[in-house]
């Protein structure tokens, strides 16, 4: 039989993203604004790090990740902003609740510092697809409704914005240390010629 995948939900991920000596100053930045907070519950900066060093030319960086990702599914995208971007500091057994990215098209993280621990978890986006599920052989990306990724140091996830995502439970005895980002295109979304466009 010829096997169609169809409605994929695309994830993009890119490890050793940046060279390891630009690391460094980008965690001490965010650990000085870390050792000024006022409590001790899960932890994060304002939301636009993009603004201040050293994090603009890593916001130049990211820009250029969600541009090949725009290639690769084939959309049409001359100017794009990140609209929000922000640093968390998740300590031992802290976590973090299912969520998605309002009014965006692309979210991501990047992971600054941490353990090779489970990260991020992704749930199936189609409501009816857990209906019944056979017992599995194998587990794969295809035949799983929940999928986890490992929280490694210098890696970065790109998925849609809309798509429901929570931090699980950290359990090292490190503080994880992430950057999350949301981009939005600009200009013209959609075609005039169906009547289904709009401008950004």
């Amino acid at each position: 039989m010829e096997h169609q995948k169809v409605f994929s939900t695309n994830i993009f991920i890119k490890d050793n993203f940046l060279a390891t000596q630009r690391l460094p100053s980008m965690e001490e930045e965010i650990l000085s604004m870390y050792s000024k907070r006022d409590h001790n519950k899960v932890w994060q900066t304002g939301p636009h790090l993009e603004k201040t060093e050293p994090f603009k030319w890593f916001a130049t960086d990211v820009a250029k990740a969600a541009f090949e990702v725009f290639d690769t599914l084939g959309y049409k995208a001359d100017e794009l902003e990140i609209t929000d971007m922000w640093g968390t500091i998740l300590k031992q057994n802290q976590n973090h609740p299912p969520h998605t990215h309002s009014n965006n098209f692309l979210s991501g993280v990047y992971y600054l510092n941490s353990d090779a621990e489970t990260g991020i978890i992704f749930q199936d986006p189609r409501p009816a697809a857990d209906v019944l599920v056979p017992r599995k052989k194998t587990k794969t990306n295809e035949n799983s409704n929940l999928l986890s990724y490992i929280s490694k140091t210098n890696r970065l996830i790109i998925f849609p914005s809309w798509l429901l995502h929570w931090v699980p439970i950290n359990e090292s005895n490190r503080n994880r240390i992430s950057i999350s980002f949301n981009v939005q295109i600009k200009g013209q979304a959609g075609e005039h010629h169906e009547y289904q466009s709009g401008q950004f």
